[in-house]
């Protein structure tokens, strides 16, 4: 379990040190999550935990800091209040209280703020650490148990373990939340842009990608997913060939910096600077992302033409003799030299689109 009595301003100071002088205040939001997250366990709510933070139970060596706490309940419990109200008191809260949006979705979703005093002080005395509480039945292929522990939270004795979606289940999520036309997270949201949160799920889909081994079960969540978010929002007009050609044509203009694809560069270009200061596990910059986009596109053509063969990049010796004879291809061959594992799914994708005459294909290249 977490050792709350080893959350100290010396304890932050450490970690910060310890990972590439991460900022104090995110690694004491992520401890708190951390602490919010234990504490739903304790009193028994049945839950699943997804989302971004979740990725830092699965990874070996956290890739970035996550500080929501995302959970799916088929319905909501009878005493869900009293239980709400013993976590924050037994996981060093002081108050919570349901957030109130205004909103169109058919999503039944609730928003609950978890009260603490910061240790390393700021000009806020108080902050908080979000719960999203979602209410529908599981829309996931495979469920997993993990420990709640982290190389930036102090633990005593055995940790909790928790309950979440599989590594390809979590892929095929992310790949929904990657296609801001449909139904991922949209550039600007009341007025207020969204690359930081776009870009953080293109982060998560190029780091889940290299985990993944089972592409029957990304398209199945995916399809599964993207079907109920169309719903979600009105958009039964909408198809999922046409959710997988917005994450392509996304990806495609990150990669060509806005010259081919459609999508926003300078938004996108914006949202890698923003993320970056909650990557610690790397330097995250646009030819970083550049490859994850190559990802994100490769699975999205294979889904599209109903492939289930993931064939990933091992060594250049995969792009001998090979080039892109595609209009267009210019933009791609470059990778080549620069980047040879983007060059090689870009390779894969303009062969497949090719060979998939008579069916669906991503528009914009």
């Amino acid at each position: 379990m977490i050792n709350q009595r080893d959350v100290t301003p010396e304890w932050l100071t450490q970690k910060a040190k310890q990972h590439n002088g991460t900022d104090k205040i995110l690694i004491e939001k992520v401890i708190r999550a951390f602490l919010l997250l234990e504490g739903i366990v304790k009193v028994n709510i049945p839950f699943i935990f997804k989302g971004g933070t979740s990725l830092m139970l699965l990874f070996d060596t956290p890739k970035r800091l996550s500080i929501d706490i995302d959970v799916i309940l088929e319905k909501k419990p009878e005493m869900f209040e009293e239980q709400l109200t013993r976590v924050a008191r037994e996981q060093g809260f002081f108050k919570w209280e349901k957030q109130q949006r205004n909103t169109n979705s058919k999503i039944v979703k609730e928003h609950y703020r978890f009260f603490y005093e910061p240790l390393h002080r700021t000009l806020q005395t108080e902050e908080y650490i979000l719960l999203d509480v979602l209410y529908e039945k599981s829309p996931y292929t495979r469920l997993i148990s993990l420990p709640i522990q982290s190389p930036v939270v102090p633990n005593k004795g055995l940790p909790l373990s928790v309950t979440i979606p599989s590594q390809e289940d979590l892929l095929g999520d992310k790949l929904t939340a990657f296609a801001p036309n449909t139904t991922g997270i949209p550039y600007q949201k009341k007025g207020i842009s969204m690359s930081m949160e776009i870009i953080k799920q293109l982060y998560d889909i190029g780091n889940l990608f290299e985990t993944v081994t089972d592409l029957d079960v990304v398209t199945s969540t995916f399809r599964r997913i993207a079907n109920l978010e169309l719903n979600y929002r009105g958009l039964t007009h909408i198809s999922i060939n046409e959710v997988l050609e917005d994450i392509y044509n996304k990806s495609l203009c990150l990669i060509t910096r806005g010259k081919d694809g459609k999508g926003d560069f300078e938004i996108l270009q914006k949202g890698v600077r923003r993320a970056a200061g909650y990557i610690f596990s790397e330097s995250y910059h646009v030819e970083k992302a550049v490859k994850h986009a190559s990802r994100a596109a490769y699975l999205a053509v294979l889904i599209q033409n109903s492939i289930a063969a993931l064939e990933k990049y091992h060594s250049p010796i995969q792009i001998e003799n090979q080039l892109i004879t595609e209009p267009g291809s210019s933009k791609l061959n470059k990778l080549r030299k620069s980047d040879p594992e983007s060059f090689y799914y870009w390779y894969k994708i303009v062969k497949i689109i090719r060979s998939s005459s008579g069916r669906k294909k991503p528009k914009g290249n």
